[in-house]
């Protein structure tokens, strides 16, 4: 089973835009330095090349911290010390509502999944937004291997073949007078993912996030 630990951050009358994702990041990374997987800092000059077990969001406008499996065990040891928070020189308190579920993370048979990102995915490097812009990359396929690089961060093989098939649209990110192209849509797959965590580039800052489409019937 996989652990996930949802904490949110709620600031009475205040709602923060997803750019706040990575200043939340900044604030908590410096209040608990010793916990690496909070900032991914081994010391100032290392950093852990290892896949984030600890996402920062907003959700629905409210600051919000999501921990895997280790990343979870370490919101559940720490959330009762956050009393408050600062994003850029301001201070706010907080009121924390904590959701932790467990979710069995298995490869089934059929496409019985549906997701939309609700920040956009950054699936894309230097090398292979070449090959896309030329007709050589599969978006469905990326997908797929950031589903399994999940799947290698839970510790968990699967062991039949992940199934995914995306309907996504172009949109473009200006970060720091760069243009980065992203995707926003949904996708179908045969894996049942916990909400909330993130897929692709710069997952651990927001991007990517996920959030499964309820079927009604």
């Amino acid at each position: 089973m996989v652990k996930v630990v949802v904490l949110k951050l709620k600031v009475s009358g205040k709602k923060f835009q997803n750019r706040d994702a990575e200043k939340l990041r900044g604030y908590i990374g410096n209040l608990f330095k010793e916990e690496i997987l909070y900032h991914n800092h081994v010391d100032k000059y290392t950093f852990n090349y290892q896949s984030a077990q600890i996402f920062y969001k907003v959700l629905d406008g409210d600051l919000a911290i999501v921990g895997v499996n280790m990343g979870a065990e370490i919101i559940l040891k720490n959330y009762e010390k956050i009393e408050k928070i600062r994003i850029e020189e301001e201070f706010f308190s907080v009121e924390k509502e904590l959701n932790e579920v467990e979710i069995d993370l298995k490869v089934e048979d059929k496409r019985n999944y549906s997701y939309h990102f609700i920040t956009p995915w950054f699936a894309l490097n230097q090398e292979n937004y070449k090959k896309y812009r030329s007709g050589e990359f599969d978006l469905n396929n990326q997908l797929r291997n950031n589903i399994i690089e999940f799947f290698k961060l839970c510790g968990v093989w699967a062991d039949k073949k992940i199934d995914v098939k995306a309907k996504l649209k172009e949109m473009i990110i200006t970060q720091k007078n760069t243009k980065i192209l992203a995707f926003v849509g949904e996708f179908k797959t045969n894996v049942n993912l916990p909400n909330h965590i993130g897929l692709g580039k710069r997952k651990s800052i927001g991007y990517g996030g996920i959030e499964k489409i309820e079927m009604n019937g």
